[in-house]
């Protein structure tokens, strides 16, 4: 019998990258959606893509985890996160239309697309970021 090789859940660098880019979208939102609640919105956005990193971070985990594994290859890999990247720039512009519906303020479509572009990109930017920490935080 086949022993079967399954990945772990990848959880510091996907916090890691996840409020890296969290805070890039709370400064593009603050610098987007001046004087009206920004900072509220800006939170929800922190989360929103930690939640998307940790998914970006985890394809073969998370699909297992939700019934529909995916075979573990480079396309299906890049396709789901380049999909993933394309939800979250929704999501972000989707997010600041509601908060901006009133004053008719939204966030920069450049910036949904960076946003996007970051959490579909995050599992490949991570072995650059991780040699810049220091040792007690790696785990």
């Amino acid at each position: 019998m086949a022993a079967e090789a399954t990945a772990s859940i990848v959880i510091f660098p996907a916090l890691v990258m996840g409020i890296i880019i969290g805070l890039i979208e709370l400064f593009f939102v603050h610098s987007d959606e001046q004087g009206m609640g920004w900072l509220t919105h800006g939170l929800h956005g922190v989360v929103a893509a930690m939640i998307f990193v940790f998914i970006s971070m985890n394809i073969g985990p998370v699909s297992r985890m939700v019934g529909y594994p995916l075979e573990e290859s480079f396309a299906i890999n890049l396709g789901v996160r380049i999909l993933l990247g394309i939800i979250a720039t929704i999501k972000v512009k989707a997010a600041a239309a509601i908060a901006g519906k009133a004053s008719g303020i939204g966030e920069k479509l450049w910036h949904a697309l960076a946003v996007g572009a970051l959490i579909a990109a995050a599992p490949y930017v991570w072995p650059f970021i991780d040699p810049l920490l220091p040792a007690f935080l790696k785990f």
